[in-house]
């Protein structure tokens, strides 16, 4: 019975420790839209966009993420740059409904 309880206790231990490393994990991230893996600002991103041709473009702050939505060569785009480093966020738009 002793054996049962701590062979229960060593699995419901090992489940949490994985649970909470999915939870804190690092979100996965995508190339660099301003190099240097530096801390970037509005201002900087927007002008980055506009030196990459887009305009109209509005700028706002979700968290840490910047997202930012403009047009280039007539199309309505959005990205999201990671704030605290300047890369782009991945985002899984697996939606195919």
């Amino acid at each position: 019975m002793t054996r049962k309880f701590i062979w229960a206790a060593a699995g419901l231990m090992l489940a949490g420790i994985a649970g909470i490393a999915m939870v804190t994990a690092e979100p996965r991230q995508g190339p660099a839209f301003i190099a240097g893996d530096q801390p970037v600002t509005e201002d900087q991103m927007r002008q980055k966009l506009q030196s990459d041709g887009w305009s109209n473009v509005q700028i706002i702050r979700d968290g840490r993420y910047l997202e930012a939505v403009g047009s280039k060569q007539g199309q309505i785009s959005k990205i999201v740059v990671d704030a605290q480093n300047g890369r782009l966020r991945v985002i899984d738009d697996d939606d195919d409904d």
